[in-house]
């Protein structure tokens, strides 16, 4: 009997959660959409407008450290597609990207973005559980073989804008007039 009950301890500690694991993912995504850019270079003198499909993500590190790789999994129109965003993500610091979509994965409809995987600046890693048979194990990225495009320099809006009003200047030059 007197063996029975630190062994009724043990065997309850196994079964409470540990304090030390994070099962919520330390970035927070507050914007996950899927939107059309038009490109202001083209007008009816040149055809018709050309759309170019964006993902619009905003997020933001809730870790002490600072985030370096933040790897989400985009599912929009029954598609999953990996984004990988590159940089130094300080905590409390809202991150506005805008991905081009260079491989036509994205659909029309809404998009949901979760956060998968996270490397920080002090060399820890957040990976997300995944729910196997009840059960949470971490992902193994050997398990997933398919191409995932890395969207890690992508322009923002303003990049992008300034980059066409470029192309437009370039193509139609302002016209100057006066001189000697």
């Amino acid at each position: 009997m007197q063996h029975l009950l630190p062994l009724i301890a043990a065997v309850g500690a196994l079964g409470t959660p540990q304090t030390g694991i994070a099962t919520t993912a330390p970035v927070l995504v507050s914007t996950c959409a899927v939107t059309d850019l038009y490109n202001p270079a083209t007008n009816p003198e040149f055809g018709s407008n050309i759309s170019y499909r964006t993902l619009q993500l905003t997020f933001q590190n809730t870790d002490e450290s600072a985030a370096t790789l933040v790897t989400f999994d985009v599912t929009h129109d029954g598609t999953h597609t990996k984004v990988i965003d590159r940089g130094r993500f300080t905590r409390g610091v809202s991150i506005e990207h805008t991905f081009g979509d260079f491989t036509g994965t994205y659909g029309s409809g809404d998009a949901q973005c979760t956060v998968t995987a996270i490397t920080f600046a002090d060399g820890h890693k957040w990976t997300a559980p995944v729910n196997v048979g009840g059960t949470s194990t971490p992902r193994d990225p050997r398990a997933d073989r398919t191409f995932h495009p890395d969207y890690s320099k992508a322009l923002t809006v303003d990049q992008m804008t300034r980059a066409w009003q470029n192309e437009l200047d370039r193509i139609n030059p302002p016209v100057v007039t006066g001189g000697g």
